[in-house]
């Protein structure tokens, strides 16, 4: 006996993929607009950050601001300007903050990058404030690796 085999499906199946493929389609859409925003939201933060003076030998380092006020749990960004006096390259160069022991978990975000002798460079640094109470905090920025080069720096945190 034959038995011939047909691609026959129902009509509750039919209406069930076209529901799945919606919904992905959807749900795909609202976490691409997500992302889309909180990009825009950090790119709108970093264009509104005042660029740094330039640096120079006797003052390397320059920040875009000096004195941090702002509350804890948020995120700022902080542009710092680095000079290179050295005689050879920085590859991999990263600033860093250190409070000490009053505030230490500063969270930083940074790419590193290659600092050429005689030439200088402008970073972008996120910085997730933690929870502390309201106090301000003097900070310590270097670049990593080349820490006899420091600035300065206020974390003022206000309620």
């Amino acid at each position: 006996m034959k038995k011939k085999g047909s691609l026959s499906l129902s009509v509750n199946a039919i209406v069930i993929l076209i529901l799945a493929i919606v919904m992905l389609g959807l749900g795909l859409g609202f976490i691409r607009g997500m992302f889309g925003k909180v990009s825009t939201q950090l790119e709108q933060q970093v264009s509104a950050e005042p660029e740094p003076a330039t640096p120079y030998g006797s003052s390397p380092i320059s920040l875009s601001r000096e004195i941090m006020v702002t509350r804890s749990g948020n995120d700022e960004i902080l542009k710092v300007s680095v000079f290179n006096p050295s005689n050879e390259a920085w590859t991999n160069a990263v600033p860093k903050i250190s409070c000490g022991t009053s505030l230490p978990n500063v969270i930083q975000q940074v790419n590193p990058r290659t600092v050429k002798q005689g030439e200088f460079i402008t970073f972008a640094m996120l910085l997730t404030i933690p929870s502390a109470s309201p106090n301000a905090h003097l900070c310590n920025l270097f670049i990593e690796g080349h820490a006899e080069y420091v600035q300065d720096l206020t974390i003022k945190i206000v309620q």
